[in-house]
């Protein structure tokens, strides 16, 4: 099975998260099957089959098929978080920071092959109802988030992200030329005008400004 509490440990501790090789093998091949089929059209024994192990190993390893959905969602996701952190200057303030992780996720979520397959074989899975399919996914993304804007705040950050997310989800599922995404720019923007006080008030409801 894939430990999550180990991979978030890890992520927190500012370690780069570990694999095993045959369990990166098998997640490789998963997610080449997911991009060319989508979720719920891959089979898991094409799955075993590219990955060139059997079925009670792939079972063993990694677990049923909603287990594996959720190890290579939230293994791209850690994966797409670290090369975020590199790309923004730390000197920036966690405001800022949050802007620019949102500029950069929606450009790298606009060239993902998970994103797109996702998009074009079962759009619904942007909807957060499918997140209870995977809750350990989601608490990884939502808590190194949270982290980032501050880790002193816990509650009023998750608060803020959770906001953000549901947002950032709907916008990739039906972007409208009403909130252009076109650009960096336009992504920027956005998230100024509209991130920025979703913290604000998030933190403001604990009668702390940040």
């Amino acid at each position: 099975m894939v430990d999550f509490d180990s991979m978030l440990a890890q992520v927190l501790s500012g370690q780069a998260v570990t694999e095993d090789p045959e369990q990166s093998r098998i997640l490789d091949a998963a997610r080449a099957e997911f991009v060319a089929h989508g979720f719920r059209r891959a089979a898991v024994a094409d799955i075993a089959r590219r990955a060139k192990v059997s079925r009670q190993t792939l079972h063993r390893r990694c677990g049923d098929k909603d287990e594996i959905i959720s190890a290579v969602v939230v293994r791209e996701v850690l994966h797409f978080f670290f090369e975020i952190e590199a790309s923004i200057p730390p000197e920036l303030s966690p405001e800022e920071r949050v802007v620019e992780a949102f500029v950069s996720g929606m450009r790298a979520c606009q060239q993902n092959p998970v994103v797109a397959a996702i998009k074009e074989f079962e759009p619904e899975r942007f909807s957060f109802g499918s997140f209870g399919e995977a809750p350990e996914g989601y608490q990884v993304i939502r808590t190194l988030l949270a982290l980032q804007l501050s880790p002193g705040r816990i509650e009023a950050a998750e608060r803020a992200v959770e906001l953000m997310l549901r947002i950032t989800a709907t916008l990739l599922l039906s972007p409208t030329p009403v909130l252009p995404m076109d650009t960096d720019d336009d992504t920027r923007a956005f998230a100024r005008a509209y991130f920025l006080p979703i913290i604000a008030a998030s933190f403001a409801q604990d009668g702390d400004s940040g």
